[in-house]
């Protein structure tokens, strides 16, 4: 079973690409039915939860489609999440790729040369710089600094700080699912811009987690952290570049410029790497397509209960009653925030989340514009993930570290999740004004 589902992956990559260049209703159609196939095929070895998630969406889906007979809305779904497992097997190739550069072994050796006592400001950083290509790939560098006879009081710090780090990421890495997901509804947000704001705000809650919870560093901990981090930070800004440029110069959306652009530099670099090998990379990215089978299950039920829900809205009355509700711009961002941040404790996907709020506020006028409405999504979208046992940071560190998911999340986290989720909303709130003159 495998096998058949790295086979069909392969094929929704390639036709992917292909559609991307060349885009065809046949290969649409055919793609639809290859990613349906993958989806049922994963589920079956998907964990409790996943399953759990999946059946929800699915009854959803059902309902709306049948109370609002949009049933013709649940292909347009299908179609829509095509795209989802070329995004997914290209950060696949990505992963694959670091794992042969030097600079992960530069940077795991760093990680373990910090300071026991001063090194939170260390783990925030490099949490949020690894954690921008390798995502929750980044614990597998962080776990082996505390050694075998590590305490789980011990094991706990260093997860929590480094989660601070990583719930970052999605305020601006055009490598995560939250970026892929923003960018459907809002397509016309142009990547650089995004990133740019992402970057700000996110070295913005890096200095606030310094001040308030790093027990020892303070600033010039983080200036030392940022020194010793500095040779993994040229090939974050390479990749990012490469599909910057990419969508700037084609005019493909953050998605599709992605998947284009990323591939041939992941091989230039495992060739050029020290003892690099394109087969080994490209063996461990087969092996690991499997992994991606529940992820690009969630991904299609839940876009697919997006369309039916965007299709049904208009007769919903959902719409009128926020509009009269007159909600001010700044009352939307600070809503869009701390509803992911809320819905997240509540161990709600993110994905569920995200897709309501986008379909809600880019189906109404409100007054924000759609740069700092998709900044407010990826802000609470990333920084949820440091409180949710739905996350997969959560469920990633607590294999990793060898602890229970409820011990991943602490009071501190909530704090810095809400003060700093509150703090970049009043940012964007003062922006939102300058952007839609």
């Amino acid at each position: 079973m495998d096998r058949l589902l790295v086979l069909l992956i392969s094929l929704l990559w390639l036709l992917g690409l292909i559609h991307v260049l060349f885009p065809t209703p046949e290969v649409s159609t055919a793609m639809a039915v290859l990613l349906a196939f993958v989806a049922l095929i994963a589920l079956p070895q998907a964990t409790w939860n996943v399953k759990l998630l999946c059946a929800f969406l699915a009854t959803a889906t059902i309902y709306l489609a049948h109370f609002y007979d949009q049933w013709g809305a649940i292909e347009g779904g299908l179609r829509r999440a095509t795209i989802f497992p070329a995004f997914l097997a290209t950060i696949v190739l990505l992963r694959a790729t670091a794992d042969q550069r030097p600079e992960i072994t530069v940077a795991r050796g760093l990680f373990a040369a910090l300071d026991r006592k001063r090194r939170d400001s260390g783990l925030v950083v490099g949490g949020f710089l690894v954690g921008s290509i390798l995502q929750v790939g980044v614990f597998a560098i962080m776990a082996p600094i505390l050694g075998r006879n590590s305490t789980a009081d011990e094991r706990q710090e260093v997860f929590i700080a480094a989660m601070r780090g990583m719930a970052l990421v999605p305020l601006w890495s055009p490598f995560v699912v939250g970026m892929a997901v923003a960018s459907q509804y809002l397509p016309q947000v142009a990547l650089w811009q995004i990133m740019s704001l992402g970057l700000g705000l996110s070295a913005f809650c890096i200095v606030l987690s310094i001040i308030c919870f790093d027990r020892k560093g303070g600033l010039k901990a983080l200036w030392q952290s940022l020194m010793t981090l500095a040779p993994i930070a040229p090939p974050i800004a390479i990749a990012a570049l490469f599909v910057v440029g990419t969508a700037i110069g084609t005019g493909f959306s953050t998605l599709q410029a992605l998947i284009i652009a990323m591939p041939l530099p992941c091989l230039l670099a495992v060739a050029l790497a020290p003892h690099g090998s394109i087969s080994t990379a490209l063996r461990e990215t087969g092996t690991r397509l499997t992994r991606i089978g529940p992820e690009t299950a969630i991904l299609t039920f839940a876009t697919i209960i997006g369309r039916v829900f965007e299709a049904a809205l208009p007769n919903m009355g959902l719409l009128d009653w926020i509009q009269e509700l007159h909600l001010s711009p700044t009352v939307i961002i600070f809503f869009v925030v701390m509803f992911m941040n809320v819905m997240g404790m509540m161990a709600i996907h993110s994905i569920v989340s995200g897709t309501i709020l986008l379909i809600l506020f880019t189906s109404i006028p409100t007054g924000l514009s759609d740069l700092v409405l998709m900044q407010a999504l990826l802000t609470g979208w990333g920084l949820c993930t440091a409180v949710s046992i739905s996350s997969l940071s959560i469920v990633t560190g607590a294999t990793m570290f060898d602890l229970p998911m409820t011990r991943l999340i602490s009071w501190s986290n909530v704090i810095y999740v809400f003060v700093g989720g509150a703090l970049c909303a009043l940012i964007l709130s003062a922006i939102n004004p300058v952007l839609v003159a």
